[in-house]
């Protein structure tokens, strides 16, 4: 330990961090935008394996996770961070609807969490606001297609 470091273990800290933050919504806006950008990804490709106005309904739903996106990109811009860097998630794996529509339920909990607890944001609370708003929508939404769903799916 004679020959530590601080520099050095302070940068491998600050890149430690930065990667929970792109994992973990409770840790940022990356997390968010990461979580929303895996919500779209899956409400798309869910929109092509079910029927109807679930289909419909999806694909709004990833219309509008896109957007959320769009909106945390830009705090995060404006906030004088830059562009984020965030990796793209994984593409979606081909497990039941159900399963899926569970996963999506728990990010969009996680998500409306993180939403409401920045409202209070004197600068972006109103988007937070708004965005919550359809992050419950959204939970509402899951549930209705989950309700419908065939016991197939």
């Amino acid at each position: 330990m004679e020959h530590y470091d601080k520099a050095k273990a302070a940068r491998v800290w600050q890149r430690v961090q930065n990667t929970v933050a792109a994992t973990n919504p409770s840790q940022g806006l990356q997390g968010l935008i990461l979580e929303e950008w895996t919500d779209a990804a899956v409400y798309m490709a869910l929109s092509r394996r079910v029927q109807g106005s679930a289909a419909a309904t999806l694909k709004k739903m990833s219309q509008d996770e896109q957007a959320h996106m769009a909106c945390l990109k830009g705090i995060y811009t404006l906030q004088g961070a830059g562009r984020p860097d965030i990796p793209a998630p994984p593409p979606p794996d081909n497990a039941p609807v159900s399963v899926m529509l569970r996963r999506c339920y728990g990010r969009e909990m996680r998500c409306l969490a993180q939403y409401e607890a920045r409202a209070a944001d004197p600068e972006y609370g109103q988007i937070f606001s708004r965005m919550a708003q359809q992050e419950r929508e959204h939970c509402r939404q899951i549930l209705e297609i989950l309700g419908n769903l065939p016991q197939d799916k």
